[in-house]
């Protein structure tokens, strides 16, 4: 990620990225009681458009309601402050980060007299996975997806990301791209930012949500541009069904669409001209950028 924008929304102001400041002491940074979203800005020919602002919105409220946190806010009113901080930051493309924190100054799991902070920052996020030429290359990780059991996959908690951290610096330090999690029963899961799909045979495969995964919309996009064409098959996924695909790839919205070409030596031809692959990719741009005017209806301008 590139350096973030000057200005950033905290606890109701707009202030300078250096005064956004929290004490040493905050529960979140001690025990991870956090939660946050991560939102697109593109730029189209109608100015910057926010990707799904709504949907991203609501699902930062659910995970509030999961993990029991007042925000303070409505949803409007977060909306509005995600709106001010780009054209305060006259900004035209940019990643958008909402998080919200225990901000007690306290040790102790469980905090007293509840306080909750409330962020909204943008950095610059062109490429997120690889290193410039469509594809990347994904490790089958040794470390599996926490169970819901554990800790609620429909949530964005921040400390759940500890094992997204772990997969991905395994991955990373064997020459990968980026790591493969599968569940405690041996399906694939997720990437650890990044929900995953396969091709086979021209049909398109992805875990269903009885799996430990995040309710991806960048996945439900996808699923949305296929539903009337080439319907998405939901269901558990075996490793060898994996390996054994014509194509394969990440969906995330730092992610966006990301070919997969190979998984821990097997290759794919997920990025070859004509793949179902690329097509989804290019779909995927024209829409967030404005140009497929029948999801128009997913870009609100600030």
């Amino acid at each position: 990620m590139s350096p973030q924008p000057s200005l950033i929304w905290f606890n109701g102001k707009i202030v300078k990225s250096e005064e956004a400041n929290v004490n040493i002491m905050t529960h979140a940074i001690h025990y991870g009681t956090g939660i946050f979203e991560g939102i697109r800005c593109y730029d189209t020919e109608q100015g910057p458009a926010i990707f799904r602002l709504d949907d991203h919105i609501r699902r930062f409220f659910q995970s509030a309601k999961i993990y029991r946190m007042n925000l303070g806010y409505t949803e409007e009113e977060l909306k509005d402050a995600i709106k001010e901080t780009i054209r305060r930051n006259q900004i035209r493309e940019c990643y958008i980060r909402p998080l919200a924190y225990f901000a007690n100054v306290q040790l102790g799991i469980h905090p007293r007299e509840v306080k909750i902070g409330v962020a909204i920052m943008l950095t610059e996020l062109k490429l997120y996975l690889g290193t410039g030429k469509v594809g990347i290359r994904a490790k089958l990780s040794p470390w599996s997806k926490i169970d819901n059991a554990a800790l609620p996959s429909m949530a964005k908690g921040t400390g759940q990301y500890l094992s997204s951290y772990l997969s991905s610096h395994d991955a990373r330090m064997d020459g990968y791209d980026e790591a493969i999690l599968l569940d405690k029963n041996g399906f694939v899961a997720e990437g650890p930012g990044e929900n995953i799909f396969m091709v086979k045979d021209g049909k398109v495969y992805t875990p269903s949500l009885e799996s430990p995964i995040l309710a991806g919309l960048t996945r439900d996009t996808i699923i949305k541009l296929l539903e009337k064409e080439n319907p998405v098959i939901e269901k558990r996924i075996g490793i060898s069904e994996l390996l054994t695909s014509d194509e394969a790839f990440f969906a995330g919205t730092a992610a966006e669409i990301t070919p997969i070409n190979e998984i821990s030596g097997y290759e794919m031809k997920s990025s070859e001209e004509g793949s179902v692959s690329m097509d989804l990719r290019a779909r995927y741009f024209n829409l967030v950028r404005g140009r497929d005017k029948n999801y128009s209806h997913w870009l609100t301008i600030p």
